[in-house]
């Protein structure tokens, strides 16, 4: 069925649907032109979009009543509302309207057109579609055709953003799928943003919406549109692989663009999860490491590289690192388990001798004897807790003196011993020789008196 933009056109001042006073031209599209109008019972601005004349698509538009009533009832801050849907029969031919909420500022594509969106922004707008998609979603609507001329920026309503995002026209395509506003057989939406499903012809749901999303969230961080060429070219691409998501963006964008644009429609993320997800971007609850540096989140893997997260060590048996001693602070003193470490002080030389054992590298470092006190080891002390040492009471020297002073007293103790077994086992003195029986006896009686 062919259209003709001449019949969708009305000149300012013209009044639709004996109540919208037509002001200005806001845009025109392939089957509708949008207005500035004036709302002469009501005496607000709003925006009203008028299609094409067609008598048989017209009549269809006013019988779907409770459609129109589902789709106004709808209320979130980030979705345009609609006000009115009917049909004007003040000219030759019935022309259907809709009637919505006037948003006073450009649209994502042409932000996108002068640059980038930062991050943060676009963080904050995901929270606020993904919130308004559930809404949509949850009344069992799909919208069909999210693209960043359908999301409005109107003014930021609070400090430290550059906009506020609407989304609009979420019930344009289910009323035109409905009332086959369209030629039978047109896919409805636009070709860049359209889901694999969609471009196979298949029904679309709420999981294409969030491909979709995904297109338009890619292209607001990159300035880039995912999939360009003819609609041939770009629909056949997205059914053979996925939008090249860069890694500069960060992990955690990288992680949720990819799943918003899987192949598998359930292996999307609902428009909840989305906007839970960007909440924690945004809020910078979620770390900014690159995917080669951290696992995907809830895997339970270990912090990302370069975090200030440590891992505690078990002080009775893990070895200390050698990067250790590169640290500012000192190293505190690793303490046996067991016992509590002895400090022998040096104004008690005659305390008893600790024996060494050899040394253990997995075993609590001990404090040496001869130290005043427990205090850091760490070779690397700042200069202002360095402290000067007497040389005369150094450590290696005290180490020196314990071991002259055990090797001393071992040797004092095997001379003892050595004499004592002397004395304690003197020879048995020596008999004369006597001949005979009596000799035989006395040697058996020498050995039975004998120790």
């Amino acid at each position: 069925m062919e259209h003709s933009h001449a019949g969708s056109g009305a000149a300012p001042g013209a009044l639709i649907g004996g109540r919208y006073r037509v002001e200005s031209l806001i845009g025109r599209g392939g089957m509708a032109a949008v207005y500035r109008a004036k709302d002469e019972s009501l005496g607000r601005s709003v925006a009203l979009k008028l299609f094409a004349s067609d008598d048989a698509e017209a009549g269809a538009l006013r019988r779907e009543t409770s459609e129109i009533q589902l789709l106004a009832s709808m209320n979130h801050h980030a979705l345009v509302t609609l006000f009115d849907a009917n049909v004007d029969i003040s000219g030759e031919a019935e022309r259907a309207f809709l009637v919505m909420e006037l948003v006073e500022g450009p649209t994502l594509q042409q932000r996108i057109a002068q640059a980038t969106v930062a991050p943060a922004e676009v963080a904050l707008m995901t929270v606020d579609i993904g919130e308004a998609l559930h809404a949509v979603h949850s009344q069992g609507v799909v919208h069909r055709d999210i693209k960043p001329a359908n999301i409005l920026l109107g003014p930021a309503l609070s400090t430290g953003r550059e906009f506020r995002p609407k989304l609009a026209d979420f019930g344009i395509a289910y009323l035109i799928d409905s009332t086959r506003l369209t030629t039978p057989g047109t896919l409805i939406g636009t070709a860049a943003y359209l889901s694999p499903e969609q471009a196979n012809g298949s029904a679309p749901g709420a999981a294409s919406d969030i491909y979709s999303l995904g297109l338009v969230l890619l292209e607001s961080l990159t300035g880039v549109r995912a999939f360009t060429g003819t609609m041939v070219e770009s629909l056949t691409a997205r059914l053979i692989r996925g939008p090249d998501i860069p890694g500069s963006l960060g992990y955690e964008w990288k992680s949720l663009l990819s799943a918003m644009t899987a192949m598998n429609p359930d292996a999307r993320p609902t428009a909840l999860e989305v906007a839970d997800v960007a909440r924690q971007i945004s809020s910078g609850a979620a770390t900014s490491a690159a995917p080669e540096e951290t696992a995907p989140l809830g895997s339970g893997a270990t912090a990302p590289l370069g975090s200030a997260a440590t891992v505690p060590f078990d002080a009775a048996t893990a070895p200390l690192d050698a990067a250790t001693a590169e640290l500012a602070t000192p190293t505190a003193v690793l303490s046996s388990p067991a016992t509590p470490t002895a400090v022998l002080s040096p104004a008690a030389p005659d305390a008893p001798t600790m024996a060494f054992a050899p040394a253990d590298p997995t075993s609590a470092t001990e404090v040496m004897p001869g130290v005043k006190s427990a205090r850091p080891t760490s070779a690397h002390r700042t200069p202002e807790n360095r402290t000067p040492q007497n040389p005369g009471t150094s450590k290696p020297r005290n180490i020196r003196r314990w071991v002259l002073i055990l090797v001393l007293i071992a040797v004092l103790v095997t001379v003892g011993i050595v004499v004592w077994s002397g004395l304690a086992s003197p020879q048995a003195p020596s008999l004369p020789s006597v001949d005979g029986d009596l000799g035989v006896h006395l040697e058996e009686l020498m050995e039975e008196v004998s120790p």
